[in-house]
C-alpha cells in the first residue's frame, strides 16, 4: 500500500534541498515546486498531519526527523536509478534526471536495496553527489567550486550539480567529465569568470554561473 503520494514526496523532497533542517517560507516552497499559494498551505497542512513537517510562526515550515529520514530515502533512490540508467543502460549524465524523478517514487525497500547491491552499493552517483546509505548516513561531499581555488592550481573534476541539458551539453562540448584535469589560469575579476587550460593545452573560459555548478579538488 502506497504511504506517501507523488506530490507529497516531492514536496517533502523540495524541502530537503531548500532547507534541510531549517524552516522555509511558503513563497520559497511555492517557486520550488511550481504552485500556488493556497495549494502549498494544502499540502503543508496534510504532510504536518502525517508528522513530516513542522510549521515553525512567523518562519515556515520544516522537515521533522521523519520527513527528513522520508527525504534522504527519496533521494537514494533517485541517485541509485542513475546510476543504473548511466551505468547499466547508456544514458548520459545530462539524460537522467527527469527520469529518475519518476523512478524515485518507487514504493518496493527490497527493490531499492537489491538494486544498490546490484550496482556495487555505490555512494557517489554519475554525477558525483554523495548516495544517501540504507540508515540515512550521507557519504562525504566531494571537491568545491572552481571559484575557491586559487590561479595556477591543478584541478580534477569530481562532481557537477545538475543545472539542466543545456549545462551538460555545454560541458560535453568542452569535454569535461567527472576526472578531468585542469590548471586554473586566471579569474575574472570583473565577472569572476575563470579560465582553464586542459592537459593538451587548450585554453578556455567558464561564466561564473557554470562553473559555480562544477566543484574539483586540488592535486
Amino acid at each position: 500500500m502506497k504511504t506517501h503520494t507523488e506530490s507529497e514526496e516531492n514536496y517533502i523532497k523540495a524541502l530537503y534541498h531548500l532547507g534541510g533542517d531549517k524552516a522555509v517560507n511558503n513563497g520559497a516552497l511555492a517557486h520550488r515546486i511550481g504552485a500556488k499559494g493556497p495549494s502549498v498551505t494544502q499540502a503543508v497542512k496534510r504532510l504536518a498531519n502525517k508528522n513530516l513537517v513542522e510549521a515553525i510562526p512567523y518562519k515556515g515550515v520544516k522537515l521533522t526527523e521523519k520527513g527528513t529520514a522520508l527525504a534522504t530515502h527519496i533521494l537514494r533512490k533517485h541517485r541509485l536509478w542513475e546510476t543504473f540508467l548511466v551505468e547499466k543502460l547508456g544514458f548520459g549524465w545530462e539524460e537522467v534526471h527527469d527520469i529518475a524523478e519518476q523512478l524515485e517514487h518507487v514504493q518496493s525497500p527490497e527493490m531499492v536495496e537489491k538494486l544498490a547491491k546490484y550496482l556495487g552499493s555505490p555512494i557517489h552517483d554519475p554525477h558525483g553527489d554523495p548516495i544517501p546509505q540504507p540508515n540515512g548516513a550521507i557519504p562525504p561531499t566531494l571537491g568545491k567550486p572552481l571559484q575557491q581555488f586559487s590561479t595556477s592550481d591543478t584541478l580534477r573534476v569530481v562532481r557537477v550539480e545538475d543545472a539542466g541539458t543545456d549545462f551538460f551539453i555545454q560541458l560535453q562540448l568542452l569535454n569535461i567529465t567527472l576526472g578531468s584535469e585542469f590548471t586554473l589560469m586566471s579569474i575574472s575579476s570583473f565577472d569572476s569568470s575563470i579560465q582553464l587550460r586542459g592537459a593538451d593545452g587548450t585554453l578556455f573560459w567558464l561564466s561564473h554561473s557554470m562553473s559555480s555548478n562544477i566543484y574539483a579538488i586540488s592535486l
